[in-house]
């Protein structure tokens, strides 16, 4: 059952070209949570950072999925953080 709580919270997963959805399950994919307008990072932000800095020609083929199905490329995720205050662990 949904709670109030859940539909303020996005979770964020990075989804390599070769990755299905049960691999999403893991904590080298997940990025992190969204929750009013903070950022929560998780494991994966470090699974994008070596992408971006040893594997660019990755980028184009690489996708940021929410929990709710919602598709978003690298720089619009990105982008979407920009507006965001991050909180890393």
């Amino acid at each position: 059952m949904e709670t109030v709580l859940d539909s303020y919270m996005t979770t964020y997963y990075i989804k390599l070209p070769d990755d299905t959805n049960e691999d999403l399950k893991f904590d080298a994919n997940t990025l992190g949570t969204e929750s009013f307008g903070t950022f929560y990072a998780e494991r994966g932000m470090r699974s994008l950072h070596t992408i971006l800095e040893k594997h660019p020609e990755m980028l184009q083929s690489t996708r940021i999925v929410t929990d709710s199905g919602v598709d978003f490329t690298i720089t619009e995720f990105m982008d979407r953080l920009d507006k965001l205050k991050l909180l890393f662990n």
